[in-house]
């Protein structure tokens, strides 16, 4: 045996000095000093000129000082070389030191908690001596195993060391007794150490993109075969008060003009005195609306929607500032009262003047303007100037030359805006970058006391739900002297009042169960997300009273619902523990449960995490729960019960910011009824009260982002005190929906720190109720994708498991609503216009796995009709595998699962469900069948029958039916199971035999029924499967089936519903029949509410499909049917 001096000084030099490179020790051989977490995850590097050290019977040398945290239950792993099942480690079994040399097992004693000792396994090759503090305590044969190159530091395992390392440290050759023992005399001061704190800590943004710098090259630009422009159109200026009431004491300020800033002579104080506006800058602007919504409704550029239009529309919108104007008498109603002008939502900054005087500014297209308001007899005159943000960048113009280019730039560094308005690979560049006076403006009349954003927050008892407990907190603004008022809040047959001295300036008054036993609310009716329960809305009202009489009266809603989260956290000891967090209870406790600081955020083997307060680990908030997922992912709870969460993003909801209620209740009813039951506010693009409104009443859960994008990708936010602001006028404006469930901080990264905890601490004191984290993927949550076409059962296996945020595929809309946008000879061969609408050439979605598994499975298109027919196929079972795969492993591997996205914010083919225009394409009836509450289906790849309850009612006496045919209709199996499914489940039942059919059948046509106990049908679904890719070619050689149709037409409530019979009284089967309501012109009906289409038939079978539209909207007067073999036909509606 030899001395090995340096360990007399390694661990000295190990904590402040270096050691020179020594042919014992191997290159990243050590030593090292690390702090490991019991949740957490450890090193593992190359070994470099290790020959000596890892051939078989070589001698070797495995140190450390080690302290243990605790006594940790089964082995955890110190220091090892190589991989099971012949690695060299050395280990704490039970708190036991203990040396693993392949088969061989050496025993030392047990090891003291919180206290470092030196430790060593010393191994001549054949034997191993195990010391603790240089003494010999154990020994045995071993031979030395041959091992890979590799060290592992406190690798993870079935369970994980928890403690610190310093020194830990391999080497060739056996090291003599003294100089062990002279090594553990050498004891290091521990203080001083630099350790390494093994996955600790989220890492802070290193890069950034600031988009293009320069102009693209002119001949990268999309261009068109023939002419995709279209003339502008004007629209009639809608004819409204100027002053137009809303509510008592609320009107909404109308008859706006606009012009740009250069073409106009005069400052605010001018342009805010009576009188008309001069010149012929002015036009009749549309506000709420953006400038680019104006000049287009005024005819002055075309819809930037159709074709290449956009191209036609100066960059310079972005690039100057604007003046809006209105003239008004102030209703007599307002005499005497308080004033206040209020602005909703101007983008980006504006500076607000009237009659002649400077009211103030705004900046952040997301928090409101509110100014003391003092009318002038006669006519009043409000101007404001308003300036786009100040980092328009340059968009990227998609073509096929081109590909889809940089997702935005730097436009980022302003904050709170329309980020993705420079260019996103999902929208084009906006000129105006949705600068404009965005919401609407009002004026309120109140007394000298008004009402702020009152909170509304409702703990439920869980897990029962009898009733509720209901706290309100009124905010109060006294621009006088304190004066007694009253203040009243009534809801749902509930009414609370309290007399307070109203002070100068701000205060609350505060409602709680403990004071007012009324506010304990008995059975209360719940919100719910979709397809659990009615989303239930309670009006409320709160008024102050004071000796004059009503000062203010403001109404709004709310739901009684309590959101917890099943997480997946680190506690103080370093330990990931599973954990129900109930953060209404820790709010109303005045505890923030969860640590979102970068540092508290860490690496465990199974991903990242956050970690619990030292308040949060004891509180009775946060309750430990079973360990289901494989990975420390979300799942939502709703009053207790686990929603399985499936819907998409919602990137935005309006390119140009059209965004009124009935524009977007349609696109909230396509959700609805898909069974989607959550959005994603994807960078807070959508943050309106209609959009917030639309989700309460659909039972949309809404998980809601702040404005800030993809770390070490987009550049950072320059002013956090700006985003705070807007941030925290946010929280309080929309605090109130139930329908928002989480705040993201970032797209995809956690923001820097400063905004990180000051957007925590904002919902922390604004909100308290429901979890804010840092960032939309990775902590706690899946990793974001992927975006192009991937074969079915990826989606059932390893893509997008556990919670996913997003996750897209390529998604052609109809050939109808592709031929409103792209000019005839642009759609095929498929060109830079439709690359312009975003059928991607190349970045996250490119289309090209999509179109070479199209052709290889159907042929290469021969036209676009061909195209389409042939990508439909593929929509439809793409996008019902991508909820089928989600649903078929729910609570074991998934916990949510949205697509990346269900809503397009233009004319596009990329990330949807439907089309901007309300069309629906296969991809919607793909994803509405896999998520039905009750369904059956096939898991792939084992084709596991498997039934989904996504209810909370159990259904018991189910049957389901599997009947597999040949394209020739004969029957090839048939089964029937009986089964009870549970509720908010998957039953498993047994697979169905497809790999043995296909040795004879390399395609077959999947039918299964499920019938409830009644024999009533509650599910269908329908495949058609191959062998492999090349055996879906023989369905080009079903023969065309002509399907009996007829159609009849009926009034219910605000719908017309048109009953479409389908019966295929052939003997070939008929697939993808495809219906389309049509008026007496041939247009699409739309919106169009079909209860399934893209349907099947099986010879002898028929269907009935209910189609709804708004009995206010066109006529249907025909229904036209195609498919992939069914001939077109059109029927007249009856």
């Amino acid at each position: 045996m030899r001395r090995a001096a340096w360990l007399l000084a390694g661990t000295g030099l190990a904590l402040g000095g270096t050691i020179a490179a020594r042919a014992d020790v191997p290159g990243n051989g050590g030593p090292y000093n690390v702090r490991s977490l019991a949740g957490g995850i450890g090193i593992e590097r190359p070994l470099a000129r290790a020959d000596a050290l890892v051939a078989a019977g070589a001698p070797y040398t495995l140190s450390a000082w080690v302290r243990p945290d605790t006594v940790q239950d089964g082995a955890v792993t110190l220091v090892a070389l190589g991989a099971a099942p012949t690695q060299r480690a050395l280990l704490l079994d039970g708190g036991r030191l203990v040396l693993r040399d392949g088969a061989a097992t050496v025993r030392g004693p047990a090891l003291r908690a919180g206290t470092w000792v030196h430790v060593a396994a010393v191994s001549d090759g054949a034997r191993v001596t195990l010391y603790v503090d240089g003494r010999r305590v154990g020994g045995g044969a071993a031979r030395a195993s041959a091992v890979t190159p590799v060290i592992a530091i406190a690798p993870p395992g079935a369970a994980h060391f928890g403690g610190q390392l310093v020194g830990a440290t391999a080497e060739s050759g056996a090291t003599d007794a003294r100089a062990l023992a002279a090594a553990a005399r050498a004891r290091p001061d521990f203080d001083t150490v630099q350790m390494t704190e093994i996955g600790v800590g989220w890492p802070f943004q290193k890069t950034a993109n600031i988009g293009l710098t320069v102009q693209q090259d002119a001949w990268t630009l999309p261009k068109s075969r023939a002419d995709a422009t279209t003339r502008p159109v004007a629209k009639p200026v809608p004819q409204r008060p100027v002053m137009q009431p809303t509510a008592p004491g609320h009107w909404q300020l109308n008859g706006w003009q606009l012009a740009a800033a250069p073409e106009v002579a005069g400052d605010g104080a001018a342009l805010s005195r009576p009188g008309a506006a001069k010149g012929d800058a002015w036009r009749a602007a549309t506000v709420p609306g953006t400038v680019l919504q104006t000049l287009v409704d005024r005819g002055v550029y075309p819809d930037p929607y159709y074709g290449l239009n956009n191209l036609q529309i100066p960059e310079r919108l972005a690039r100057q500032d604007y003046w809006y104007r209105t003239r008004f008498t102030v209703a007599p109603e307002a005499a005497g009262k308080r004033l206040t002008l209020v602005f909703g939502g101007i983008n980006y900054a504006s500076e607000v003047w009237a009659n002649g005087e400077r009211l103030g500014t705004t900046r952040g297209a997301f928090i409101r303007g509110q100014f003391a308001y003092t009318p002038v007899a006669g006519e009043n005159v409000v101007a404001v100037r308003v300036s786009p943000p100040p980092h328009p960048g340059i968009p990227h113009e998609q073509s096929v030359a081109a590909g889809v280019g940089e997702n935005g730039g730097q436009l980022a560094i302003d904050g709170p805006t329309f980020v993705a308005t420079e260019g996103w690979d999902w929208i084009p560049g906006i000129r105006d970058r949705n600068t404009g006076i965005w919401r609407p403006v009002e004026l309120v009349a109140t007394g000298a006391v008004k009402i702020g954003d009152p909170h509304v927050v409702t703990d439920l008892p869980l897990p029962r739900t009898d009733s509720a407990d209901v706290y309100v907190t009124v905010p109060l603004d006294n621009a006088g002297a304190a004066t007694a008022v009253t203040v009243r809040v009534a809801f749902g047959g509930v009414t609370v009042e309290r007399q307070v001295t109203a002070a100068p300036g701000h205060s609350e008054v505060a409602f709680t169960p403990r004071d007012f036993p009324q506010l304990r609310v008995a059975n209360p009716q719940l919100w719910w997300p979709n397809g659990y329960g009615e989303p239930h809305l309670y009006d409320v009202s709160y008024q102050v009273s004071d000796a004059a009489g009503v000062s203010d009266l403001r109404k709004g809603r709310f739901g009684i619902r309590e959101v917890s989260y099943d997480l997946s956290l680190f506690d103080p000891a370093g330990a990931l523990r599973r954990v129900n967090v109930q953060t209404t209870d820790g709010a109303l406790a005045g505890t923030k449960l969860i640590d979102v600081r970068h540092a508290a955020i860490k690496e465990s083997p199974r991903g990242w995490a956050e970690s619990l307060t030292a308040a949060g680990a004891t509180s009775r908030a946060v309750t430990p729960i079973a360990e289901t997922l494989p990975e420390p992912h979300l799942t939502l709870r709703v009053n207790g019960v686990r929603i399985a969460a499936r819907g998409g993003n919602w990137g935005m909801d309006d390119a140009m910011k059209r965004v009124s209620y009935d524009w977007l209740k349609p696109f909230f009813r396509l959700q609805r009824e898909a069974h989607m039951n959550v959005i994603r506010n994807w960078m807070g693009n959508n943050d309106e009260e209609e959009f917030f409104d639309l989700a309460d009443e659909n039972g949309m859960m809404v998980l809601n982002d702040f404005w800030q994008s993809t770390q070490n990708f987009q550049v950072e936010p320059d002013d956090p005190s700006l985003f705070l602001a807007n941030a925290r006028d946010t929280i309080a404006r929309y605090r109130n929906h139930p329908s928002i469930v989480l705040w993201f901080g970032r797209n995809e990264g956690v923001p820097y720190p400063t905004l990180n905890e000051g957007l925590d601490q904002a919902v922390f004191e604004l909100d308290g109720t429901r979890w804010f984290t840092g960032s939309s993927n990775v902590v706690n949550l899946q990793g974001s994708g992927p975006y192009n076409y991937r074969p079915p059962v990826g989606y059932f296996t390893d893509l997008a498991t556990g919670f996913s945020v997003e996750t897209g595929t390529p998604s052609l809309s109809t050939a109808e609503s592709i031929a409103s946008y792209v000019p005839a000879a642009d759609r095929w061969p498929l060109g830079d216009v439709l690359a312009y609408h975003d059928w991607h050439v190349s970045g996250n979605g490119d289309t090209k796995t999509f179109t070479a598994t199209l052709d290889r499975m159907f042929g290469a298109g021969t036209s676009f009709a061909d195209f389409e027919r042939k990508a439909q196929m593929m929509n439809l079972e793409t996008h019902k595998a991508m909820y089928e795969g989600f649903l078929g492993h729910l609570w074991t591997k998934n916990s949510g699962r949205l697509l990346w996205m269900t809503h397009p914010a233009w004319p596009s083919n990329a990330w949807q469900i439907y089309s901007w225009d309300y069309d629906t394409h296969a991809a919607y009836y793909g994803a509405k069948k896999a998520a039905e509450p009750l369904h059956v289906q096939l898991n792939l790849p084992g084709n596991e029958l498997v039934v989904l309850n996504t209810t909370q009612a159990a259904a018991p006496g189910l049957t389901a039916r599997v009947r597999v045919v040949g394209l020739d209709n004969r029957e090839l199996f048939a089964r029937e199971d009986r089964l009870d499914a549970a509720a908010n489940a998957a039953t498993t039942l047994a697979a169905v035999p497809l790999d043995r059919l296909f040795a004879e059948h390399p395609m077959v046509l999947v039918k299964l029924v499920l019938a409830d106990a009644a024999g009533k049908t509650v599910s269908e679904n329908f495949y058609w499967r191959g062998r492999d890719e090349g055996a879906y070619r023989a369905l080009n050689d079903l023969a065309p089936v002509a399907l009996a149709t007829s159609a009849e037409s009926a009034a219910e409530g605000d719908d017309h519903v048109v009953r479409v019979t389908l019966s295929n009284d052939g003997a070939v089967p008929a697939l993808n029949a495809k219906l389309t309501l049509v008026d007496a012109a041939g247009k699409r009906v739309l919106p169009a509410y079909y209860d399934d289409n893209y349907v099947a038939l099986l010879p002898g079978e028929k269907k009935v499909i209910a189609i709804r539209y708004p009995a206010s909207g066109a006529t249907a007067a025909a229904v036209t049917l195609a498919g992939w073999n069914v001939r077109a036909t059109k029927v007249a509606v009856k």
